[in-house]
């Protein structure tokens, strides 16, 4: 249970207070006036405020972390009080409104996670050297070396050291983008699981793929902003890729050409994947990887 405390930490921001003020001001004006008058509300702002009230109660349940709800309710609010400028008071008030939206989403955009988390930020390099076990070598090959060599024969003790040495069996990889609404909200849900899950062989990062694009490419992850694969998250085993949310579709395994029925289905898996905790828990089979001993 998210206390008081840390959600204050990571509400308490600028975009959040200021967005809702400019979402939610006009909408208690006008219930103010309303309700202040004694006049009761017409057919059409009834059904407005219901339909307003049943998406917020919907996403209410339906989100993963309090920065999406919170974001998403501002977006219904600001989204209500346009389309009520829009058919009450005419274009002028509405196109007002839009340009201050605009502007205080420049000078305020969301914030990235503020809370509690045991995420590591990686760069390729490390990348390829923690996750993936990728040493750095000699640029000349063993074929080409002449001469005798001496093989080092090692025992299971020394192999086992090394292992540990190498790092954490299990590494569970973000690729994000900072222009994805969606990544920023998911990392909620991973901070969550990287505290929950915070053991010596699991380990939590993310990569930015718009930095690190040979990574995106190398992993059939497209950066396009009208795709759906971001977020993406990789479970590594001993450095191989084992699962994966949103999982692959045909035509990135090697499956052929796409039909429109392929197509649709890789949207809705990409698409339609939950990003609660539950479902990467039980994906990655965590309580299970958790468990084991090492």
């Amino acid at each position: 249970m998210t206390s008081l405390a840390e959600l204050r930490q990571r509400l308490i921001h600028p975009y959040y207070v200021l967005h809702f003020l400019y979402g939610s001001f006009y909408i208690a004006i006008q219930l103010y006036h309303q309700f202040a008058g004694g006049a009761a509300l017409s057919d059409n702002d009834f059904k407005a405020y219901c339909v307003l009230i049943g998406l917020s109660t919907w996403k209410s349940f339906m989100a993963s972390t309090a920065e999406e709800l919170a974001s998403v309710l501002i977006l219904y609010s600001k989204f209500f009080t346009l389309c009520h400028l829009y058919f009450n008071t005419g274009m002028f008030r509405v196109i007002l409104y839009v340009a201050g939206w605009m502007l205080l989403s420049t000078f305020y955009p969301q914030p990235w996670y503020r809370g509690p988390t045991n995420i590591i930020e990686l760069s390729e390099q490390a990348f390829k050297t923690k996750v993936l076990r990728k040493k750095r070598g000699s640029a000349r090959k063993i074929d080409e070396i002449k001469g005798p060599r001496i093989v080092e024969v090692k025992s299971d003790e020394e192999t086992a050291e090394e292992d540990e040495e190498i790092g954490p069996k299990y590494w569970i990889v973000m690729l994000y983008a900072n222009w994805s609404v969606s990544c920023l909200n998911f990392e909620g849900v991973l901070a969550k699981l990287s505290i929950k899950y915070h053991v010596d062989h699991i380990k939590f990062a993310k990569l930015d793929v718009d930095v690190f694009s040979d990574v995106a490419q190398e992993y059939g992850v497209s950066r396009d902003p009208a795709s759906f694969d971001l977020p993406t998250l990789l479970l590594f085993q001993n450095g191989t890729e084992i699962r994966r949310l949103p999982e692959l579709t045909i035509s990135k395994t090697g499956g052929g050409e796409t039909s429109k029925t392929n197509a649709a289905k890789d949207t809705i898996t990409r698409l339609g994947w939950s990003k609660k905790p539950a479902t990467v828990i039980k994906m990655f089979q965590l309580d299970e990887i958790a468990a084991e001993k090492h």
